[in-house]
């Protein structure tokens, strides 16, 4: 009796194996993405300085370094605009006109990470005028800008005749995904 014991339940056994306990669940893991944009000016004054026969001669070029810091998860297009004239200081009723001011992004240092060709704005208007468009994402990117009035312009009538004072004017970078 015991061997028949014995051999029924490792027939039973075999039939039905040993028994595991096992329980499973699932979730649903989802990653939400927003866009993001985001940008600022460092060192936000620009000081383009006439202070010799040779500057109005040769015109003034001024390098700004890291300038700007873009952040953006889509391919963007940067803008830049001046708001008007540029205004002298006190009973001086003289202007430049915005015209004067060329803006330009460099192809090179911080700029080699733009993933698109850079422009230059020459001749500055209160209208957007692009950069660079089809940028590359990027987070935290230093963008170098070079802020110049050239010598086809110093040597003229646009700066000469004009009173001797500090002419100031808003520049707006846009940035759009």
């Amino acid at each position: 009796m015991k061997q028949f014991l014995t051999i029924s339940l490792s027939i039973i056994l075999a039939c039905f194996g040993v028994a595991k306990a096992q329980v499973t669940g699932t979730t649903s893991v989802h990653v939400k993405l927003v866009d993001i944009l985001a940008l600022a000016v460092n060192n936000t004054d620009v000081n383009i300085n006439f202070n010799t026969a040779s500057d109005y001669q040769n015109g003034v070029s001024v390098p700004m370094a890291g300038h700007l810091t873009v952040t953006s998860n889509q391919a963007y297009t940067l803008n830049v605009k001046a708001a008007g004239n540029l205004a002298g200081t006190g009973v001086n009723t003289d202007v430049l006109a915005p015209t004067i001011l060329t803006v330009a992004l460099p192809t090179t240092g911080n700029n080699t990470t733009l993933g698109a060709v850079p422009t230059t704005v020459a001749g500055l208007t209160t209208t957007n005028a692009a950069l660079v468009t089809g940028a590359s994402p990027g987070l935290l990117k230093l963008v170098d800008v070079n802020y110049s009035v050239p010598s086809s312009i110093s040597a003229t009538t646009a700066l000469l005749g004009k009173k001797a004072d500090t002419y100031t004017t808003t520049v707006t970078y846009t940035i759009t995904q």
